[in-house]
């Protein structure tokens, strides 16, 4: 399809536009990768389809893409498993990858299947196993290891947490509504 320049009057192509679209976002992102430009352009080489094949500048900037993700967040997704890694991890991954030459990928799987062996495992919330027993510990501590916790007065509006224990000990009409409402 030949469109016409509005401002110099010249004819183009829209795959031509695209394209070159294409190649400047191709070059904005190869500017992030700084040092390791040359790591990342190889590892995308591996999504090519046959030994000599080439990859197309539209599959190239959609891995890109994924690969600047990686490096901007160090968490991802493999086989319904949520991990973090860091830089260095990612970078020995895919330098790993280029070095056994393979090719045809169609996905980040292999490059997952090897960082998932070094990463962190992390739960619903993004939280690693020392993480959440850390949190729990801080929130037993905190609330004296009986839930939730029960408020007294300090005076001008403020409040101070105390342990169950504490409150039914001060406050025994608690423990009798407590005693009613499980009766119930």
């Amino acid at each position: 399809m030949q469109l016409i320049c509005p401002k110099c009057g010249s004819r183009f192509d829209l795959e031509q536009a695209v394209s070159e679209l294409e190649q400047a976002e191709t070059h904005d992102i190869a500017a992030k990768f700084g040092v390791h430009w040359r790591l990342v352009y190889e590892y995308s080489e591996c999504f090519r389809q046959s030994e000599f094949g080439n990859v197309s500048l539209t599959k190239r900037l959609r891995i890109l893409k994924h690969t600047a993700r990686l490096l901007e967040i160090f968490t991802f997704r493999y086989k319904g498993k949520q991990y973090r890694t860091s830089k260095p991890e990612i970078i020995g991954a895919m330098t790993d990858i280029c070095n056994m030459q393979k090719w045809g990928f169609m996905n980040h799987g292999y490059l997952f299947a090897i960082l998932s062996k070094s990463g962190e495992r992390l739960s619903a919330e993004g939280l690693t196993a020392d993480e959440e027993a850390e949190r729990e510990t801080r929130r037993r501590q905190g609330y004296g290891g009986q839930g939730r916790p029960v408020h007294r007065s300090l005076g001008e509006g403020g409040k101070e947490d105390i342990g169950l224990d504490e409150a039914l000990e001060k406050h025994p009409e608690l423990k009798d509504a407590l005693n009613k409402f499980g009766k119930e």
